[in-house]
């Protein structure tokens, strides 16, 4: 059934030597299911960042290794990455459809958005320069930007595809175009920009 999702790869957690499957080339950092262990994935092996920061569980639909369809394709959740700031926490899954496409599902407060990763073609302005209610120009989107904000990184789980290193700060942009959700999160390291389309219940089956 879930053929092209078997495992990329086979790795062990430079920490305890567990071995650990890694389901999506797309991975670029996995934390270890036994002990916790955060490290990034590098063509000759795993890395370890010495962060360990186990995730505190809350009632999902959603779990690591959950299968299901989202608006009829089948996926399977990979991992976790957690955000927190100071109206509470977010969390974002990173699945794997069926014919190898990641994508990212943000789950806030039972609403969710499937994102996808794009490729910015021009700079953005600072970030202190943004300003919310105010349209930012992202060829060839128009986004009016509808929140913005810092945070920090609570922690991941399992594997996923953005260095999502415990205890880092992160800056965000949530806007719209077009009808389609955009996000921005800005790290130390990269500028990653998303878009998706918002979800009703119905559109997720696991």
């Amino acid at each position: 059934m879930w053929g092209v999702l078997m495992a990329e790869k086979t790795m062990n957690c430079p920490a305890c030597g567990a071995p650990l499957e890694l389901e999506s080339r797309f991975t670029t950092l996995v934390v270890c299911q036994y002990c916790g262990q955060t490290s990034f994935v590098r063509d000759d092996g795993l890395d370890p960042t010495g962060k360990v920061a186990k995730l505190t569980d809350y009632i999902s639909r959603l779990q690591v290794g959950a299968a299901g369809t989202i608006r009829g394709r089948k996926f399977k959740t990979l991992g976790r990455v957690r955000y927190q700031y100071e109206d509470g926490t977010w969390d974002e899954w990173f699945v794997r459809f069926d014919d190898g496409q990641p994508g990212w599902l943000a789950e806030d407060e039972g609403e969710y958005i499937l994102y996808f990763k794009k490729r910015l073609t021009q700079p953005i302005p600072p970030f202190e320069e943004i300003r919310v209610g105010s349209f930012l120009s992202i060829p060839p989107m128009q986004v009016f930007v509808t929140e913005k904000g810092e945070g920090q990184i609570a922690g991941a789980e399992g594997e996923v595809s953005f260095n999502a290193m415990p205890g880092e700060t992160i800056r965000y942009i949530d806007g719209n175009a077009n009808g389609k959700a955009v996000g921005i999160v800005i790290t130390s390291k990269s500028i990653d920009f998303w878009v998706g389309d918002p979800l009703e219940f119905r559109d997720i089956t696991v």
